[in-house]
């Protein structure tokens, strides 16, 4: 495993005398492949519905299904919310009477050929107090739910009375405005990235020419991965959010590898023909680009462990991208230097700075000071994970669109009107075994009994049930009623029958006190599924129980997730290096940085330090799935920078022998072209930040914190003294013996 055969690196040499040879060639291929993304890709947001944030085959998701399938129940219906109001403002108490007339609004409501029923809620008169509000069933699915959204808006915007606000919400709208924002946060990121990043480039190479081809490498890819995921759409369910993931790392991954080959390019462009520079650029540069490319690979392809449409689709859109972007830099980017030679450094503005002026003494410096560099960036390191212990984990709702969004206005609204508990109840579906008869004697007992503990549970503000629909009855008396479920006297409890239960199923809705992302709320729903009632099965559903399944099957996965990416990593490092040292001491480095990322998004997201300046609002945990995406796109985004230095010191190392100067060697020629790599990452990460959508907002950041804390503490520091401290143990491999060299 650990031998370093010469092949490897004369493939890569071969390959680069191809791409030169037939270059015009492959760049042909390659408008082709771009004309086919560009014809594609625009239609992608056509067939991109549903954010996909949670774990659609678990208890409570087939709990809803079989309310939907036995008693009509639409677990995906919308709310209209009606705000009442006297002259503009809002006031606590109007009566039912003086509200305006919204009856010929839900009649219109109704007439869509999009909706399927208006219903009437179960609040009593004047319980909402200044609100109203109704269910809306869509007769649509898939594509057409966006359009029949933005019918239903549309009617509200034109016909609601006046003096009264209106509000649509659930879970449809809040993927129909999810995307809706996304599509426009993309602009704006763009706008802002690509500018300063085009401005930093010609910092960087001094030369218009250079500093284009990133951006254009970067936008190839992006477009061509827009292509593919359209294709995949067309059997596969794909989040939104994938196009927001596809933009962020084709962006910063498209133009990193660029930027690795155009910049090794150019070096041995000075002292080398065309053709002998882009055979060296690929032997050397090309090598450490496939292999970065594969760990990213690995770390984006371990999301499809998941059973969570939001993960595997960042997991295909993110792979994918990596893919396309370490082909561009392996075939395209060369056939371009190849054709372009020596107009790479045109239209040159300024010479910059090689930068071994610093980096040389630095990497002295911090090798002579090794001991003192390691703990004093361990310590820091400390201090910026030491929030993610405090991490309270929740799934992400409407409160992850800004508070501008209709449907989250909408639920607060209803929230304060009725509790945020009502809103999203827990909803127990209990049913015969066998399919016997659900409401005999003994079975009403059981139900009975089980209500009642619920009414008396300091959790809970409320539960509707067919158990407790009087406070006078008695248990006597529902025994009594249900005997006969078609012949009941009592017209409300005849009705409530009808509505809540079939022959051998019933439902149970119970409103907690709190809202769905609390570990009151989880709890409960734990109790009631380890809940055992004789001859009858209870099944748990709803909002709680949902994102109950989706955090308990994410911690089921992790360590699987992990494990694969740690390993699949060690392997292709040790391949890459020849050590099974340097592999091990690359993913700790990597998880440290992760961890220090985690913890600024804990102090900041979670705890709610600079919401003003990034304009949120905090909701007291973080989003389940963000520490997982994050990691598995961080561990390969961090890892593209340990190949990049890694592989520069061990090719010193393979000419010297010794270790001392292979590292300075290889942070001086690479110290400056890791640091601008970051700033380009940085900048077009961090543009993120400033979306609306917090999930995206914190990944954006979270990249860009990462990125920062790698190229600096990590890379720069702790990578070149604890190399040094290591001495020729960094090399050691079992299987492979070496001569002695100097250390």
């Amino acid at each position: 495993m650990c031998q370093q055969p010469s092949s490897r690196t004369s493939i890569f040499a071969a390959l680069g005398r191809l791409t030169y040879r037939y270059r015009g060639l492959i760049l042909a291929l390659w408008v082709v492949l771009l004309g086919l993304g560009g014809l594609f890709a625009p239609r992608l947001d056509s067939v991109l519905h549903g954010t996909g944030t949670t774990y659609e085959r678990g208890e409570a998701a087939q709990t809803d299904r079989l309310l939907e399938e036995h008693l009509g129940l639409d677990a995906d219906a919308l709310t209209v919310v009606f705000e009442y109001a006297k002259g503009g403002d809002r006031i606590s108490e109007l009566a039912i009477d003086q509200r305006p007339d919204i009856q010929p609004l839900l009649n219109d409501l109704a007439a869509l050929p999009t909706v399927e029923s208006v219903s009437q809620t179960t609040a009593l008169p004047g319980e909402t107090g200044n609100v109203d509000y109704r269910l809306i069933s869509l007769r649509v699915s898939g594509g057409d739910t966006n359009t029949a959204i933005a019918n239903l808006l549309a009617l509200l915007d034109e016909e609601t009375p006046a003096g009264v606000t209106s509000y649509l919400t659930g879970k449809a709208v809040v993927d129909y405005e999810a995307q809706e924002i996304s599509k426009k946060d993309l602009v704006r990121a763009e706008a802002l990235s690509l500018p300063l990043t085009l401005i930093a480039l010609v910092f960087i190479f001094g030369s218009v020419v250079a500093a284009l081809l990133p951006v254009v490498m970067a936008l190839a890819t992006v477009t061509v991965t827009s292509g593919l995921i359209y294709a995949i759409t067309q059997f596969s369910e794909v989040s939104i959010f994938a196009v927001t993931l596809t933009t962020m790392l084709g962006l910063g991954v498209g133009i990193d590898f660029t930027l690795v080959m155009v910049s090794r390019f150019r070096e041995e462009l000075a002292h080398r023909s065309v053709l002998e520079s882009v055979v060296e650029t690929m032997a050397t540069a090309g090598e450490a680009v496939f292999y970065s490319g594969l760990t990213t690979c690995i770390g984006l392809l371990s999301l499809l462990l998941f059973p969570v449409v939001l993960l595997r689709s960042l997991g295909v859109a993110g792979s994918l991208v990596v893919l396309m972007s370490v082909l561009a830099a392996l075939t395209l980017v060369p056939a371009l230097l190849g054709l372009l030679g020596h107009q790479i450094n045109r239209w040159r503005l300024l010479t910059p700075s090689q930068g071994a002026g610093f980096w040389g003494p630095f990497s002295r410096r911090v090798i002579r000071y090794r001991v003192v560099a390691i703990a004093a960036v361990v310590a820091i390191i400390l201090v910026l994970m030491s929030p993610f212990w405090q991490a309270q984990w929740g799934l992400g709702d409407v409160n992850a669109l800004p508070a501008s969004a209709q449907a989250r206005q909408g639920v607060e609204v209803l929230e304060e009107a009725i509790s945020a508990g009502r809103t999203a109840p827990i909803l127990v579906a209990v049913t015969a075994a066998d399919g016997d008869r659900l409401l005999t004697p003994d079975s009403v007992e059981t139900l009975y009994t089980l209500v009642e503990s619920l009414t008396n549970d300091d959790r809970v503000a409320s539960v509707q049930s067919l158990f407790n629909l009087d406070p006078t009855f008695d248990l006597a008396t529902y025994q009594r009623l249900y005997q006969t479920p078609d012949r009941i006297p009592l017209e409300s409890v005849a009705a409530a029958v009808e509505r809540l239960s079939t022959d051998d199923t019933t439902l149970i809705s119970i409103s907690s006190k709190s809202d769905s992302n609390t570990p009151r709320s989880r709890q409960l729903v734990r109790e009631l599924r380890q809940k055992s009632l004789p001859g009858l099965t209870l099944s748990v559903g709803g909002a709680t129980a949902k994102s109950l399944d989706t955090i308990d099957i994410i911690g089921q996965r992790a360590p699987r997730a992990i494990a694969a990416i740690f390993l699949v990593t060690f392997v292709s490092l040790t391949r890459l290096f020849g050590s099974v040292v340097m592999p091990l001491k690359a993913i700790f480095l990597n998880i440290m940085s992760i961890g220090a990322s985690f913890g600024a998004l804990v102090f900041i997201f979670q705890q709610g330090h600079f919401q003003t300046l990034l304009n949120f609002t905090p909701v007291g945990y973080l989003d389940i799935l963000l520490p997982i995406v994050l990691f598995c796109v961080l561990f390969g985004l961090s890892m593209d920078y340990e190949v990049f230095l890694l592989a520069r010191i061990k090719e010193a190392y393979d000419r010297t022998g010794n270790n001392t100067d292979a590292i300075v060697e290889g942070l001086e020629c690479t110290g400056r072209i890791i640091t601008s790599s970051a700033l380009l990452t940085i900048i077009v990460t961090a543009s993120f930040a400033f979306t609306s959508i917090i999930f995206v907002k914190a990944l954006g950041l979270g990249i860009a914190i990462s990125v920062l804390i790698d190229s600096t503490l990590i890379r720069a520091v702790l990578v070149p003294a604890s190399m040094r401290l290591m001495g020729h143990w960094n090399w050691w491999c079992p299987t492979l013996r070496r001569q002695s060299f100097s250390g």
